[in-house]
């Protein structure tokens, strides 16, 4: 994340210098709900669509914003996702059936063009947006899995809201809908079941510097 979010910052500062363009980083924190969309299923024999899911998770990460100087904005954002996800494991047709659950990072980065309800330095600045992203799903800590990380892509859409502390300062607050493929192309036992998304709906905090 740092590797790709220092030289976008550093280009970023560039332009909003050379012009009327506002520069804001803000680092943000919040919580993820992901959807339970069936991810097939991982045995060595066949089992249920429904036997992988994800949970849950905390979400952190960076949000980095050009402003226009009227009420437009061009946004990227990195963002580290510390979900869980359920599986079950069967080796032969006549084992039990073991639940597993783990730890995993889901990696997203995301480009937004937002709209703002209110001009440049008003105090308050609701906003909406919309987005392309892609996320990295990464190897879930889980003893047996053999699956490899894998890179799907998807859309978000959302708003906000962001309040003028001081000149340089800001508190932003995010609601986004993100639609993501389903990760680890796992088996299904229907294929229909293999098709659609996997939704996270994210709320986040964050403090933000203005350049």
């Amino acid at each position: 994340m740092n590797r790709f979010c220092c030289p976008v910052l550093l280009s970023l500062l560039a332009v909003a210098s050379a012009g009327a363009q506002t520069l804001e980083v803000a680092p943000i924190a919040g919580w993820t709900r992901v959807s339970r969309a069936p991810l097939g299923y991982a045995s060595a024999v066949q089992g249920k669509d429904s036997d992988t899911t994800f949970r849950n998770g905390y979400t952190y990460g960076l949000r980095i914003t050009l402003n226009t100087p009227g009420y437009y904005g061009h946004e990227l954002t990195a963002l580290q996702t510390e979900a869980r996800l359920a599986t079950v494991f069967q080796d032969t047709e006549t084992a039990p059936r073991v639940p597993k659950t783990g730890r995993v990072l889901l990696h997203q980065l995301s480009y937004n063009f937002l709209a703002y309800w209110m001009p440049k330095n008003e105090r308050f600045r609701p906003f909406l947006t919309v987005g392309l992203e892609a996320r990295r799903s990464g190897k879930p800590h889980i003893e047996g899995w053999r699956k490899e990380p894998t890179l799907n892509y998807g859309v978000n859409y959302g708003g906000g809201i962001k309040i003028r502390l001081h000149k340089r300062a800001l508190v932003r607050v995010d609601l986004r809908d993100t639609f993501t493929g389903k990760p680890y192309k796992l088996q299904f036992a229907d294929l229909m079941n293999s098709h659609g998304y996997v939704r996270q709906q994210q709320a986040t905090l964050g403090i933000g510097l203005t350049f």
